[in-house]
């Protein structure tokens, strides 16, 4: 059981380190872009980069998720049933990819438009299709290596496609003055190059086979995720397609920028999480009184993504002087509400453990109910607030879906949260969040670095007293 809890906080410790890493290249690209390109240009690469996302989803089935399960059903017993039904689902992914380009190609007046409206065909969308062969199969080998607790080489082969897409996209757009098109290459070049990668590896794992008995299996076990990964999809994505369809590109792109800085909240809540979980799992097997310790551990996880929400709002407006253009300084407007939303869905993360105590049948019914939030809502704000109301309908999904996920996890396994406290920390988050739209007319007047001390010195006498107050506590968790 020890060795079993090592094992699994030692990849969680992996994944969370290889998670941050990959999100923090994509947010250390936002200065590059921001800087070099024109806001028509990266709502190209945003806008884009949803619908790959979207489509590479579609086109997987789910059904990298019966990769664990059938592995360790048969590993024992029937290895060699094993690799045939990783052989299996390898063809169909592959076979289902060229299928469903080939279907996008024909019907492209239909669905190519309408996913990709405003963007010519040459070359973004080919790029972007290109991207779309090839990630599937990549995505699949990385489900046979966690399956396998393969945590290093699986988090490696990701890192390998950030890195790769990353670096190339630098080298093209800073270099060789490429726009848009330079970062849709560099994600077609970095998806090739995990392709090639993951065809060499998955060698050992597979049998090269194409059984119906196996695949009708494997469908009956992925296909009723599909719905709930791709509502995931929705509730993260969408609002790019929207703005798009509703609006612009140029929209696309400020509301994108915006999003990024807020989004530190989730880079943070990621990490943490990946400590959480298997250190929740441990206190709730084994201690008896441990649903004290969570709460006010709890507490402190989101008091902390409250401040780094505050920070990341307060000072948006300078951090996109220094990093962008003038045309995109009106993002920071969105960064309150983004912020915000993370911080709540930080909270989620924290007791949504609870579904993973083979309570998961609830997961597809509260993600499609978000999803569907999140439709509705962006359908109604755009056309009238534009880029504030993606932001708003980002917000109060993730107020609807953490209520609701909320209320279900309670019944399952209730605990006793501070709820009071906690609506207090997220109202006081989202008040001081939103102190720019109160102060920054009138610090127009000062000069750049005046205006980041100010802020500075502000977060200071915000913080201290926070910290002050909890000091003991975060020592504590230090040495945990």
């Amino acid at each position: 059981m020890q060795s079993n809890t090592k094992k699994l906080a030692g990849n969680a410790l992996v994944y969370g380190l290889f998670g941050l890493l990959q999100k923090g290249l994509g947010f250390f690209l936002l200065p590059v872009y921001a800087s070099l390109l024109d806001t028509e240009e990266l709502g190209i690469i945003s806008t884009s980069t949803a619908v790959i996302s979207f489509l590479v989803i579609l086109f997987g089935l789910s059904l990298r998720g019966s990769t664990a399960y059938y592995y360790y059903k048969f590993k024992d017993q029937d290895i060699d049933y094993v690799k045939k039904f990783f052989g299996t689902n390898f063809s169909f992914i592959l076979l289902f990819t060229v299928f469903g380009i080939l279907l996008l190609l024909i019907g492209k007046s239909w669905i190519l438009d309408v996913l990709f409206k405003n963007i010519p065909f040459k070359p973004y969308i080919l790029l972007s299709l290109a991207s779309v062969l090839l990630q599937p199969v990549y995505l699949f080998y990385q489900s046979i290596l966690k399956a396998k607790h393969q945590a290093k080489k699986a988090s490696l082969l990701d890192f390998l496609f950030f890195g790769t897409m990353a670096s190339i996209t630098i080298i093209l757009i800073v270099v060789f003055n490429f726009k848009a098109e330079g970062a849709l290459f560099a994600n077609s070049i970095a998806s090739f190059l995990v392709f090639i990668v993951s065809l060499i590896g998955i060698r050992k794992e597979i049998t090269l086979c194409f059984d119906i008995t196996i695949l009708k299996t494997s469908l009956k076990y992925s296909l009723p995720i599909l719905p709930h990964n791709l509502s995931g999809w929705a509730m993260n994505m969408v609002d790019k397609l929207m703005l798009n369809n509703l609006n612009s590109l140029s929209v696309v792109a400020l509301f994108d920028v915006g999003a990024q800085i807020g989004k530190v909240v989730n880079l943070i809540s990621l990490g943490v999480n990946s400590a959480y979980s298997p250190w929740f799992f441990e206190q709730v097997k084994t201690q008896p009184e441990a649903k004290g310790t969570i709460v006010n551990i709890t507490d402190k996880i989101i008091l902390l993504y409250a401040c780094v929400a505050v920070a990341a709002s307060l000072l948006s407006p300078e951090v996109l002087v220094i990093i962008g253009k003038p045309s995109y300084y009106e993002s920071w407007k969105v960064v309150p509400f983004i912020a915000t939303a993370f911080v709540i869905n930080g909270f989620y993360f924290t007791y949504s453990n609870v579904f993973f105590l083979e309570k998961t049948k609830y997961l597809p019914f509260l993600t499609v109910t978000g999803a569907i939030t999140n439709l509705i809502l962006n359908y109604f704000m755009i056309p009238i607030y534009g880029i504030f109301g993606a932001a708003l309908a980002s917000l109060i999904t993730k107020i609807v879906f953490a209520l609701l996920t909320y209320i279900i996890c309670q019944r399952i396994y209730p605990i006793p949260y501070h709820r009071l406290h906690l609506t207090v920390i997220f109202g006081a988050c989202f008040s001081l969040s939103c102190l720019p739209f109160l102060i920054q007319d009138y610090l127009q007047e000062f000069s750049l670095a005046h205006r980041i001390l100010i802020k500075v010195l502000t977060l200071v006498l915000i913080f201290t007293p926070i910290i002050y107050k909890n000091a003991s506590q975060i020592k504590a968790i230090i040495k945990k």
